[in-house]
């Protein structure tokens, strides 16, 4: 937003009230047929509506004024701005991946699951729940332990990019099976439609890609470019050798698929020189195991608190913009339990036994987390 400052000497907003003396000391100079300017009058309502009406152009045109420039622009003013770069703000997508379904007894039939069928997360604290379409029909062959679904998201976002054993259910029966998501799970990352900061970041980067060579910004750019893409850093001080460059890219599922990688690839290879070698590779995911205790006088069961801490750290450590990835500070757990749990008079960390810095290619997500309840 461009400072008021600025604005104000541009295009200053006079108050309501300075208008309308200027205005009348105008016209009594004048020698206006109309005399009577008391308020109440008719002629003084029309006066305060047309005055009013000119106030709000002029607060339309400082609207207009702060939207015509990328590095102030916001929403679809952004938009339309960043087509003047030939850039487009990323669209949210569906997250994909293979759900497996285990067979509990081995002497059973073959097992059908048709298009279609909804698989879906236990519910969590606010009682929600995140559901997957399988994308085709699978069969569980007779004899066969374990069979992979492709599935789908429901809706779009990041938020269905679920860690390891979430995906459990089924809305129907499909016989004695065990349902899990594995570890590498996702083939397609889910994602939010790009958020202003990072899509006007990503236009004023775009004079970094007039170079002759490619340059760092314009590897990070490129990358940031590709939907599934949150965050991506370049290494061009020759980390393998003379001419080499290393791109690292996080997903917004934390380490990065190889479908994704594979379009980077794609993208990077645009922009490299004849003789730039690049090498794509994911940012690796540390999993932090974290043990508190939580003082509180709730009167909820030790259960429900553990699944509501759990829900916080699992929040805190959600893979998103704006977080520190490779960076967990015991201030930062403490103060979101305290925050998010009103009822905690008391919070002690014991694991991690002191804050974590990894290198900037790691990735912190949540690991076991160990909670005990202590009664005031």
């Amino acid at each position: 937003m461009i400072d008021k400052k600025t604005l104000d000497a541009v295009l200053p907003v006079p108050s309501l009230e300075e208008l309308r003396d200027a205005k009348v000391e105008e016209l009594k100079n004048e020698g206006f047929v109309i005399t009577n300017f008391h308020s109440g009058g008719v002629f003084h309502t029309m006066l305060m509506i047309a005055l009013r009406i000119k106030i709000e152009v002029i607060e339309l045109l400082r609207l207009v004024l702060n939207n015509m420039f990328v590095s102030h622009a916001t929403g679809i003013w952004l938009d339309l701005k960043m087509a003047d770069y030939s850039k487009k703000r990323k669209r949210a997508q569906k997250a994909r991946g293979l759900v497996t379904v285990t067979r509990l007894d081995m002497e059973g039939e073959a097992i059908k699951i048709a298009k279609g069928q909804v698989f879906k997360t236990a519910l969590d604290i606010n009682g929600e729940e995140l559901r997957f379409f399988s994308l085709e029909p699978t069969v569980l062959q007779k004899g066969a332990r374990t069979v992979d679904v492709l599935v789908e998201a429901e809706i779009e976002g990041a938020r269905y990019n679920v860690p390891q054993g979430q995906i459990t259910t089924s809305l129907t029966y499909i016989g004695e099976v065990e349902i899990s998501n594995g570890e590498d799970w996702i083939t397609r990352e889910g994602s939010d439609t790009e958020d202003d900061e990072s899509a006007r970041t990503r236009t004023l980067r775009s004079w970094s890609e007039l170079a002759q060579r490619a340059i760092e910004d314009a590897f990070i750019n490129t990358a940031e470019g590709v939907p599934g893409v949150l965050f991506a850093q370049a290494d061009c001080d020759h980390p393998r050798g003379q001419g080499t460059v290393d791109v690292i890219v996080t997903g917004t599922a934390g380490e990065a698929t190889e479908g994704l990688l594979k379009l980077v690839r794609e993208a990077v290879d645009n922009i490299a020189g004849p003789y730039d070698n690049i090498l794509v590779k994911s940012s690796i995911t540390v999993a932090q195991d974290i043990s508190v205790t939580v003082t509180t006088a709730d009167a909820a069961t030790d259960e429900e608190i553990k699944g509501r801490v759990h829900s916080i750290l699992a929040e805190l450590l959600a893979v998103r913009k704006g977080r520190k990835l490779y960076e967990l500070t015991l201030s930062d757990i403490n103060h979101a339990i305290r925050s998010g749990y009103s009822d905690t008079t008391n919070v002690k960390v014991t694991a991690p036994e002191q804050d974590v810095k990894l290198d900037k290619d790691k990735v912190i997500i949540l690991g076991a987390v160990s909670v005990t309840v202590e009664r005031e």
